[in-house]
């Protein structure tokens, strides 16, 4: 089995057109990566309402510039260390290449009083935005090959208030 990964990041603000959190292979990694899941939890703080954000799963082949960096963790701490060009962020500067997925997702503030589709996005099966397994059959997982300066990035279209939590789970082999 190939090691596994969790790359986590909180409280991730809003902005036109913001990478929520991306990873990114450059052409020296000699590892593969390739991404099974991803979700982006609805754990705001503030009062939002009446808003949907237009959220896009791109490729990129740019590497990414500025932002912040997140630390993945190994599922095991047998795991080898990350190759030295696997990096993962939020908030950086990325170019888009081809659109895997484009979706709507509501912002709105969840509440505890009630059980609607707001408070529902901040639960693991509703916050999920891809995955790589549908039942008993797996599909092949969005892949960044190694030594072919390859990513993939969660964009926030539209929404420019609130935050979000963004998650992605991969292998490195």
């Amino acid at each position: 089995m190939a090691d596994t990964w969790h790359a986590q990041s909180s409280g991730v603000t809003y902005a036109a057109n913001k990478a929520m959190i991306d990873l990114f292979n450059v052409n020296t990694s000699v590892k593969t990566i390739r991404i099974y899941r991803m979700w982006l939890f609805n754990n705001q703080t503030t009062a939002i309402t009446g808003v949907f954000n237009n959220l896009r799963i791109h490729r990129q082949t740019v590497a990414p510039t500025g932002g912040t960096a997140v630390t993945p963790v190994a599922h095991s701490t047998a795991n080898a260390t990350l190759d030295a060009g696997t990096s993962v962020g939020t908030g950086r500067t990325v170019t888009v290449g081809s659109q895997f997925r484009q979706l709507l997702h509501s912002p709105d503030e969840p509440a505890l009083s009630t059980l609607d589709w707001d408070s529902m996005l901040t639960l693991v099966p509703y916050a999920e935005i891809w995955n790589s397994g549908y039942g008993d059959s797996n599909v092949e997982p969005l892949t960044c090959r190694a030594g072919q300066n390859e990513g993939i990035v969660v964009v926030s279209v539209n929404q420019t208030v609130g935050q979000a939590d963004v998650e992605l789970e991969f292998t490195n082999s």
